[in-house]
């Protein structure tokens, strides 16, 4: 099923016109298939004014509508027979005789249903059809749980699609409470179909069809048996809430984006066991799904992800389908990332680095992450990329690292490497006020900048020593990526003009240095949008 997206109705509308004039001008004598309703009044306008124009032709069309109530005379303004005439036939210059439509007043609902299957075949069978899709699924009048290979017949209108219905009505009583209308069978007889959907009323059905197997409950679905199917919505239709997850190792946060607004935050805490985070995520997607519709879910995880699967040393992962097991077990569209892709991803969409298209996150924790984003994209290769920790600031004497190699970035500038070496120089100089900051043989990142704002120069030469080392990798990553920006977060971080103004002096180029806004929050948003 191809899938197009437009940002409004309007779009939608010329769009499917588009598509409707394509097969016209390549075969004149098209037969088309029609829908009524709402959705495809926008194309049946942009239809009639490229015919007006003259830059398309009826003539040598015959079409074929869905579907009509029963009973009902074509007179009604309600009728289907009168909504077509309305609002396309009476607009072109197609022939009467070219148009059916199933007769409302006959007195033989089969025969008709009979005979309109008759014309259908005669004609040569459908070359488009244009379809709707009704909240709970329907397509034409086929109902959840309709008969998969019907033809033209005569169906009761479910309850649904009676309410939904109603408002053409000047009553719900006055909805007809049957109607003809093509079958699955004839449908997927067409050679091509383009299926409309509008508005953010129809879009879990828009979900499901896309996300979910072919099923009877929502007989759209079985348009994925067709092999020429093209979904046309608008942005209301197709996006719906995204749910964006960050597992950590202590908690796993959670956020809710809909129409590119947080509408849901939460956390909870982190499972001690594979069995237990799985079964954890799985019953708190389900029970906010419940709530917002969630049309997509995105997670983002420590570790290293390869097709879905993650592997993790600080978390009970390894080879685990994240990916398709929590789609599996939810049916919604998943996708897992890591956890400072996914923070870089929020930073560019919703932190203060909105307005830039390329940037780089550094995470200053124990140890140091970060993401890189390219044409407001993450940007990925088929190996792990991104750890920007790793990259060798020190190659002579460089102090050892986790990860085999000497003088990593990491091992001078995360928060685990700045507190070593202020303790370390605390313990030098025992008359400093830094020493006194020792209690039980810890000190934090707080304490030294409590020394700092007393006047310790030990603690401030621990500072001036970590600047530069964190103003160097900086550069490096400049040299290589050339950002708009580069944003920084973590604890250190907390420290605002303390740490950005002395970074800046020793920052080349003149980049622009930001400090995240969102900080903790950045990955659960980013994974949203993944």
């Amino acid at each position: 099923m191809r899938i197009i997206t437009c940002d409004t109705y309007e779009e939608l509308s010329k769009k499917a016109a588009k598509i409707v004039a394509s097969q016209i001008t390549l075969k004149p004598d098209s037969v088309l298939g029609l829908a009524t309703g709402s959705t495809p009044v926008g194309m049946y306008s942009a239809l009639a004014k490229l015919c007006k124009r003259g830059e398309l032709d009826f003539s040598e069309v015959k079409t074929f509508n869905l579907d009509e109530y029963y009973p009902i005379s074509k007179a009604n303004k309600q009728s289907y027979d009168y909504f077509m005439r309305k609002n396309l036939f009476s607009k072109i210059n197609i022939k009467n005789e070219n148009v059916h439509i199933p007769n409302g007043e006959t007195t033989d609902p089969k025969k008709e249903c009979e005979d309109y299957e008759k014309q259908i075949k005669a004609s040569g069978g459908i070359d488009l059809q244009v379809l709707g899709i009704g909240q709970n699924g329907h397509i034409g009048f086929n109902e959840p749980d309709a008969s998969l290979n019907s033809y033209t017949h005569l169906a009761n209108l479910s309850e649904n699609t009676i309410s939904a219905n109603s408002r053409f009505f000047d009553t719900p009583s006055e909805v007809p409470k049957q109607a003809m209308t093509m079958g699955i069978s004839t449908i997927l007889n067409a050679k091509k179909i383009i299926l409309l959907a509008s508005g953010a009323n129809k879009r879990r059905v828009v979900s499901e069809l896309i996300n979910g197997g072919i099923n009877t409950s929502i007989p759209a679905t079985m348009l994925k048996t067709h092999p020429d199917v093209t979904l046309i919505c608008d942005k209301d239709a197709y996006i719906g809430a995204k749910l964006g997850i960050d597992i950590g190792g202590t908690n796993i946060k959670v956020a809710v984006i809909d129409s590119d607004k947080v509408v849901y935050k939460c956390h909870f805490k982190t499972g001690a066991t594979e069995e237990k985070i799985l079964s954890s995520l799985i019953e708190k997607i389900k029970s906010i799904n419940a709530s917002f519709n969630i049309t997509t879910v995105g997670i983002g995880t420590p570790g290293i992800i390869k097709n879905g699967k993650v592997t993790s040393a600080n978390l009970p992962f390894s080879d685990t389908p994240l990916q398709s097991i929590i789609a599996k077990e939810t049916g919604l569209c998943t996708t897992v990332d890591n956890d400072a892709n996914c923070a870089a991803l929020g930073e560019v969409v919703f932190g203060n680095t909105k307005d830039c298209e390329n940037i780089v996150l550094v995470t200053l924790g124990t140890g140091i992450g970060g993401g890189i984003i390219m044409h407001r994209q993450i940007l990925h290769s088929n190996n792990n990329m991104g750890e920007i920790g790793h990259f060798v600031i020190q190659a002579e004497n460089g102090r050892p690292c986790k990860c085999g190699q000497h003088g990593c970035w990491e091992q001078y500038c995360s928060m685990t490497a700045f507190i070593k070496d202020a303790k370390q120089l605390a313990l030098e100089n025992p008359d400093s006020i830094l020493f006194g900051m020792i209690k039980n043989d810890k000190l934090s990142g707080k304490d030294i900048f409590k020394a700092i704002d007393c006047g310790c120069e030990v603690a401030q030469k621990v500072f001036d020593r970590y600047v530069r080392y964190l103003a160097l990798g900086i550069n490096s990553l400049v040299n290589i990526f050339g950002p708009d920006a580069v944003v920084l977060a973590g604890g250190v971080t907390e420290q605002g003009d303390k740490l950005l103004n002395p970074l800046k002096r020793l920052i080349k180029n003149d980049i622009r240095i930001e400090i995240s806004d969102l900080q903790n929050d950045a990955g659960a948003l980013g994974a949203a949008m993944l």
